[in-house]
Formats: C-alpha cells, sequence, structure tokens
C-alpha cells in the first residue's frame, strides 16, 4: 500500500500521507510544553490522535475515489488482531455484567484510556506493516545537521513570539514564528521521506528524539530557554518535550539498538561524528531522565544485540569505534551532573545509591511505613491490587479502559490487609508492570493472548535470523527487536506502553519488525462493493468524530486550565465560568467538575456544587475525594439521605479517611433512620481502624442507644473504654448504663483506678514529695496489673517528666511505641516532651507520626500548626 520507493508512483494521497507521516514522527514528539492545559503533554496526544484519524480518512477517501485498496498480509495479523477483538469483547463483557451506574464511567474509561489499543496501537501498526523495508541504510546525516540548526533556531521562540488579542484557544497556540519553524520542519521531515521507507522513517523518529533529548540535556545544565524552570513537575529530572521524562527515556530505550546499527556501518567520517553524538545525547538524557527502569530496558536490548550472531560478528568488526563509544558513553553517564540552581548533583550516583534501599528483608508489602521504598513499595503495592482485579474478574479480566475504576475499588482490600501502606494510596491507569496490566485488564485470555503475539513475533525473528543473508536490512531488523525486547523489559516497571507516544512509536517498530521479517509479503487487494463502501465510509465517519472528540477535549481543558488560574487569583466567578464551559464540552473533565464543585461549595451555593459533583460521579465513579465532597454540599442542601450515601461511598474507596467515618457516625446519630447493616458495618470499621479516637466510640453507642440496641451499646462503650481508660465520657455513659446492676464489668472499676490517679497528676507539683512517690509507684502498680493498658505508661512518663526525670519519661514512651506505633497519645505525648527540650524536629515528627495513623485529628494537627 505504501510502497512509494520510486517516487513517480506517488499519488496525491499518498503525498498527504507523507505530511502527515512527517508530522506524526517529527512535530508531535517535538511541540514544546504550552501553557494550554495542566498536563504537560495534553496537546501532543491530541495532535496523535488528529493525525492519525486524518491519515485514516485519507485512506478511506482514498479508497471511495480509486475504487481500490491493497494492504500488506502478515504472519502476525492474526495473533494481533485476536487480541485487539478478545480486548474489546473482554470490555463488552465487563459492561454487560456491571452495575447502571458504572457503565457511564466504563464508556468515558474505554473513551479515555482504550481508544490507545483502538487508535494508536493499530493505527500504527497496520500502516506501518505497508510501508516496505528498502535494504538499504542511506546516509541522511545532512539533513540530520540541517534540525539541528532547526533546533537552534528555536532559541529565539520566546523572543519573537507573538499571540493574537482574543483569549481563545487557538488565539493562544497561534505564533507566527512558531508556525514558519513547523513548516520548514515538516518539509524537511517531507524530504527525508521523499522515500517512504522504514529506514528512513527510522532517521526521522532517530532525529525526533535527538532533539528532544538535546533540549531535556540543557535543561538538566540549567539552560531553559523555552518556558520557566518552574514548569518542572518532576523535580530533578530533565523532562524535555515529553512531558514525562520516562516516556522520553522509554523512546530512546526502543531506538539504541537501531542507532547503533547506524553508527556500526557507517563507513563515512562525518556519519561516524554524528550517529556517535547522537548515542551519546541518547545515554546524557537516559542519565539526567533518572529513570531506572529504562537503565534496565536499555541493558536488556543491549545484551540482546549481543545475542544475535550477525550483531555480534559486526560489533566485532567495528570493536575499535565500539570500545570509543562505550568508553565515552560511561563517561558522560556517570559523570553527568543535574544543576537545579541551587547545587548540582549526579543522578546516575544519586539513583544507584538509592537501590542500596532494597534488601531482601524489605521486597514485601508488611513493611514498616519508616522502612517504605516508594519506588520499590509503591510498585509492589499496585501489583498486589492488580492480583485482587484479577481474581475478581480472572478469564476475561476488567474490561479495555477499566483499569483505572478497578483499580480504585480492589485499593482498599490491599490497604486494609497492609495497613502501613495507606500513604501509598493512588490513582492509576496502569500498574507499572505489563504483564499485571494485561492479566488485570484481559484476564487469562488478555495475557495469554498478549504473550501469544510476542511469543510469535519472537519465533518469526528467530527463523528470520537463521535463514536469511546478511545485510543492512538483516541488521538494522534484529536491533529493532533488541528495542522491542527492550521497551517490555522497561515496562516490567514502567507505564510508558501507557502514554500516547512512547505506545505509537512502539507499535510502529512492531509493524516494522513484521513487515521486515515476514515471509513474502502477500499483497490483498479489496475493491469497492456495497460492504467495502459501507466499511469506508464508516472508518471515514469514524475519523471525523475522532477530531471532533480530540477538539472537544483540547479545548475543555483549555478551559478548565484557565479556570484553575482563576483559582489561584481567586477570580472565583471567572473561574466559575470557564470551568462550567469544560464540563460542558466534554462531561468526562473530572478534574473540570470536582474543581468547579469546590469552588461553587466555597461560595455556599450547594445545590448547584452537588449538581457539578454529581456529573462528575457519573463520568468516574472511581474518585473517592468526589463523594466526600459531594457529602459535604449534601449536607449544606439539608439532605442528609445524600450525605450519607455518598459518605458510604467515599469510605468504599478510602477506607482510611478518619474525617468520612466521624461526619458519618454524626449523621447517623441524628438520623437513625439511615444507620442500616452497610452503615453500621462502616462504623464499625471504623472503631477498628482508629480505636484511639474516643469521639467515633461515644456517637456509635449513641446510634446503637437509639436503634434500642442497649447491649450492643454496651459493648462498644466497654471496648471503647478498654482503649482509654482515661476518658472520662466513655467511663459515665457506660456507668449509667448498667445503673445498679450488681454485675457490672471490671473495666469500670479499671477505669476508675486510672482516673483517679490521673486527677491526682493533675496536682502534681501541690503534692508533697512522699505523695508523688506514692502516686508513681501506684500508676508502676496499675501497670503491673494491666500491661495491656497503653495508658498506664503514658500517664506514668507525664508523672515522670513531672518529677523532673524527662529521660525516664522519653524511655518509657519510646518502649511503649515500640509495641504500638500507632497509639496516638503516646505519639502526642512524646512529641510534648522534645517541646520541652527545644527538640523541634522531633517534636514534629512525632505529630506527623499522630496525623500519619489518625489524619485530620484535632490535637495533633493543633499542636503541629502550633510548632510552625
Amino acid at each position: 500500500m505504501l510502497n512509494l520507493i520510486k517516487p513517480e508512483k506517488e499519488t496525491i494521497y499518498m503525498k498527504i500521507i507523507r505530511v502527515l507521516l512527517a508530522m506524526c514522527f517529527l512535530v508531535v514528539p517535538l511541540v514544546f510544553f504550552t501553557d494550554l492545559t495542566a498536563n504537560p503533554f495534553f496537546v501532543q496526544n491530541t495532535l496523535l490522535y488528529v493525525l492519525l484519524a486524518l491519515i485514516y480518512g485519507t485512506l478511506a477517501f482514498r479508497f471511495l475515489r480509486l475504487k481500490d485498496i491493497d494492504f500488506t498480509k502478515t504472519f502476525f495479523d492474526l495473533a494481533f488482531f485476536v487480541y485487539v477483538i478478545a480486548c474489546v469483547v473482554g470490555w463488552l463483557s465487563a459492561v454487560s455484567s456491571a452495575p447502571q451506574a458504572l457503565r457511564q464511567t466504563m464508556f468515558y474509561g474505554m473513551l479515555n484510556y482504550g481508544t490507545l489499543l483502538v487508535i494508536v496501537a493499530l493505527g500504527a501498526y497496520v500502516i506501518s506493516k505497508n510501508v516496505v523495508f528498502s535494504g538499504v541504510i542511506e546516509s541522511k546525516t545532512n539533513y540530520i545537521l540541517m534540525f539541528l540548526a532547526w533546533g537552534g533556531l528555536w532559541y529565539f521562540l520566546p523572543m519573537l513570539k507573538t499571540h493574537m488579542s482574543s483569549d481563545g484557544l487557538f488565539a493562544q497556540m497561534f505564533d507566527w514564528y512558531a508556525l514558519v519553524l513547523w513548516v520548514l520542519g515538516v518539509y524537511l521531515g517531507v524530504r527525508v521521506l521523499k522515500k517512504l521507507t522504514q529506514e528512513n522513517i527510522l532517521v526521522l523518529i532517530f532525529v525526533a528524539v535527538f532533539l528532544a533529548c538535546c533540549y531535556g540535556v540543557l535543561q538538566a545544565l540549567g539552560l531553559e530557554f523555552l518556558w520557566p524552570f518552574e514548569i518542572n513537575q518532576f523535580a530533578t529530572k530533565a523532562f524535555s518535550t515529553f512531558g514525562n521524562p520516562n516516556f522520553l527515556s522509554s523512546a530512546v530505550v526502543m531506538l539504541l539498538p537501531s542507532l547503533l546499527v547506524y553508527y556500526m556501518r557507517t563507513d563515512s567520517k562525518k556519519d561516524f561524528i554524528v550517529y556517535g553524538l547522537l548515542v551519546l545525547v541518547y545515554i546524557l538524557f537516559l542519565s539526567f531522565g533518572v529513570a531506572r527502569s529504562c537503565w534496565l530496558g536499555a541493558l536488556c536490548g543491549l545484551i540482546m544485540m549481543w545475542m544475535f550472531g550477525t550483531l555480534r560478528s559486526l560489533i566485532w568488526q567495528r570493536k575499535g569505534r565500539v570500545f570509543l563509544l562505550a568508553l565515552l558513553a560511561v563517561g558522560v553517564g556517570w559523570g553527568s551532573v543535574y544543576i537545579d540552581g541551587s547545587s548540582a548533583t549526579r543522578p546516575v550516583a544519586t539513583r544507584a545509591k538509592e537501590l542500596a534501599l532494597v534488601t531482601p528483608s524489605n521486597i514485601t508489602l508488611n513493611v514498616d511505613k519508616d522502612h517504605i521504598f516508594q519506588s520499590l513499595h509503591q510498585r509492589l503495592f499496585m501489583w498486589d491490587v492488580s492480583k485482587e482485579i484479577f481474581l475478581d474478574r480472572p478469564v476475561m479480566g476488567s474490561g479495555l479502559g477499566n483499569f483505572q475504576m478497578a483499580f480504585e475499588q480492589n485499593q482498599p482490600k490491599t490497604l486494609l490487609h497492609y495497613p502501613n501502606l495507606r500513604e501509598l494510596k493512588t490513582i492509576t491507569n496502569a500498574p507499572h508492570n505489563e504483564l499485571f496490566f494485561q492479566l488485570a485488564q484481559g484476564g487469562i485470555v488478555g495475557l495469554g493472548l498478549f504473550l501469544f503475539m510476542f511469543m510469535v513475533l519472537f519465533l518469526e525473528v528467530r527463523d528470520f535470523a537463521a535463514h536469511k543473508k546478511e545485510g543492512d536490512k538483516k541488521q538494522l531488523l534484529q536491533a529493532l527487536f533488541c528495542g522491542i525486547l527492550g521497551m517490555l523489559a522497561d515496562n516490567m516497571f514502567n507505564i510508558s506502553l501507557h502514554a500516547v507516544v512512547p505506545a505509537f512509536i512502539f507499535w510502529w517498530m512492531v509493524g516494522a519488525e513484521v513487515s521486515g521479517v515476514g515471509k513474502e509479503e502477500r499483497s490483498v487487494v479489496i475493491t469497492v462493493n456495497p460492504v467495502t463502501k459501507t466499511v469506508a465510509l464508516a472508518i471515514l465517519g469514524f475519523s471525523v468524530a475522532v477530531i471532533v472528540w480530540q477538539g472537544l477535549w483540547l479545548a475543555s481543558e483549555y478551559r478548565a486550565f484557565v479556570g484553575q488560574k482563576e483559582i489561584a487569583v481567586k477570580n472565583y466567578p471567572a473561574a466559575v465560568e470557564n470551568l462550567s464551559r469544560a464540563l460542558k464540552l466534554y462531561p468526562a473533565n473530572t478534574e473540570a467538575g470536582f474543581r468547579l464543585g469546590n469552588v461553587l461549595l466555597s461560595q455556599g451555593k450547594y445545590k448547584d456544587s452537588l449538581a457539578a459533583f454529581e456529573k462528575t460521579i457519573s463520568a468516574a465513579s472511581y474518585y473517592e475525594e468526589v463523594y466526600f465532597h459531594a457529602a459535604l454540599a449534601a449536607l449544606g442542601t439539608h439532605d442528609n439521605k445524600k450525605a450519607v450515601h455518598y459518605l458510604m461511598d467515599n469510605l468504599k474507596l478510602h477506607p482510611y479517611n478518619l474525617q468520612a467515618y466521624q461526619m458519618l457516625s454524626q449523621l447517623l446519630d441524628e438520623d437513625v433512620i439511615y444507620a442500616d447493616e452497610t452503615a453500621l458495618a462502616l462504623v464499625e470499621r471504623g472503631l477498628k481502624l482508629f480505636p484511639y479516637e474516643p469521639a467515633l466510640w461515644r456517637v456509635a453507642g449513641e446510634i446503637h442507644q437509639k436503634l434500642g440496641d442497649t447491649e450492643y451499646a454496651k459493648n462498644v462503650y466497654k471496648r471503647g473504654l478498654t482503649v482509654d481508660t482515661l476518658d472520662k465520657e466513655l467511663l459515665s455513659r457506660l456507668d449509667a448504663l448498667y445503673g445498679k446492676s450488681k454485675d457490672k464489668p471490671a473495666i469500670l472499676a479499671q477505669a476508675r483506678r486510672l482516673q483517679r490517679y490521673q486527677e491526682k497528676a493533675d496536682k502534681f507539683e501541690k503534692m508533697s514529695e512522699f505523695y508523688q512517690h506514692r502516686l508513681r509507684s501506684d500508676v508502676e502498680n496499675y501497670i503491673k496489673e494491666f500491661p495491656e493498658d497503653t495508658n498506664g505508661p503514658i500517664l506514668l512518663a507525664r508523672i515522670l517528666s513531672l518529677s523532673g526525670n524527662d529521660i525516664k519519661s522519653k524511655e518509657v514512651l519510646d518502649r511503649l511505641l515500640q509495641e504500638h506505633p500507632d497509639d496516638l497519645w503516646a505519639n502526642i505525648a512524646l512529641s510534648t516532651l522534645y517541646r520541652k527540650a527545644e527538640d523541634v524536629k522531633n517534636a514534629k515528627r512525632c505529630l506527623l507520626d499522630a496525623l500519619f495513623y489518625y489524619p485530620q485529628n484535632s490535637a495533633a494537627t493543633a499542636r503541629l500548626k502550633a510548632l510552625g
């Protein structure tokens, strides 16, 4: 279909496709950061979707005009298309069995994430497998040097940039100088693709990624020239034009083996220097990107190069230049220095040292909170949740595009099982492991077909390597395969296969590999008939729909970002207007809906706020924060029924939201009519998760009293008093329920005894030394008699501190916290000791420990605020 080695065969449709492909491989990766959306690579993603839709549409229009079209049929097609169909069937299966309330969310999940497979992966593969290999690596270094000069012209953009006077999206995007540069760049790209071959397309990708890496390296050296350095959301990482350092690093991983083949095969000194420069800049960016998974992927790709005899012999043949390049690469990699304006750090050394935090003993989810290594345990956490998703639907999985929703629904299981991981709670559309992703989203069927696809490709590459003659094509195809394997290895710890641009490059390379290593490709000619014409018209309509959809989405994101900036300057009326427009343009813009609801909530417009939250919930039923704020809005409208409902939904997704437990308990206490079995079960869970929060025990007891379940109310008060024997309110309520009964629980006498000691401690300074010593002895005896009561040691520590023995007091509290690190009052007491010693750092640490287990606790929050 796209065999255009001879330019005279080219038609107007193929000229259009060449321009569109040049834009896909050049403009999309190099669309520099904009201030149009909060997401730095949103414009990039939208542009790629539109370009692919235009290619689809052009091919469909060509077919309708010329009455025929031919496609290349390959060995990989069956495995690939069966996988795609299985993913779609899995989504339909998940939707058919899902509650009605979740189906709109699942639709938008497919639209937002499932289309990555249907549009990007499918489009890249189908187009790529129809582009031929010429079998000859041509020198294109003149074009590479011209592109380097073209990249340098962007330095003047901030000085020459202009905007139209309007504040609309197009006016903000349009700039004359940038337009001239893009036209010039696309012209050069089309010249590179004058012969539309895989080798030439590969050169264009080399160039785009090289320029992106150059920009990233300059950023790392503190030489940002396009945008303010504050736009960097990744701290000490160079991010460049891909918006995320891991995404560009993954592109480098895929291209590095092929680029090395170009470097090793050339006999030209100029080519030798240019391709060597590209390799070194790639390595330098890998160092500054500090993505360890990409380092692993690159290493895997390079090792695989050695496994192929053809490439191994090429390496031996060029061992001198390979050794020189390896030496330089090690030098630039290990010697790279990141400059953040105040200091200079060596990124490779820093990231390598962090690996020392990984030991066999902490490769587990059952880890102490102080020994959590974010990079490791966040992944282990996500993998465990993915396992839970798979166990829910083991055959077909959660369905295409539904991973994020399924992740949020299953995340509480892992959080409840491993409470120390509560701060690892996250929202993600992929688990940083492609195998777990395929297993969770596609089940056994999806994972099996995914592995089968690449097994088919591997076997064909092996057969190709064994039987084909030596030459440019064989070496390049083997290198491409090494890049594909490197990307897959990278994505055992990364998510770049679920980012639009890296995914496009990956599936393009898969299509190129299939096209090159397959046996003589068979061309399937499709002619016009009623069925094919209908399909072509459907594709044309689909292309138009994609363009309209992406246009609305981009306009919505633009309006949402404008609204976000208006909120920052407290211009709330303008913020409401822009956020409302954003939500109207694209109802699944959940961030816009959430922010709009919060602005209206702060203005006291509860009814409008609730409507905005409910619209957001329908499009993103997994967004637990929206449920909580919707409950606040419902309370403002005095709709307690909805408030209870949304609080319960929030707690199902966020089991450690103490504030939600408190609000739910209060509402059930006010209107016990809503205290059904599910609500009471959530209240009970709150008591177990936050046992040192006495207010929860009090309200829970009141609820059961109002329900007429006096015996259970007694049980609740008794359990609460057992945890907090110093709480006078719990003691009086439990005592009142038993009244004059002779069968009173022993905890009443125990609590009265300790509270009596507490009252004496309040008067400690007025007591004589004899009685002070006696009080201490009494408390010590109490501790021996009731060693399970943590309030005894806390009271003892207080008495020791009052007597001037802060060292002994600290020892008592430290010993208690070793056994009960979640004891709220012990942490607060230890913080008081540190504050007394003017050790503000450790005082804050203790309060943060308390807030880790009891977020929003008023006592700990107030003390932390007082420390500044």
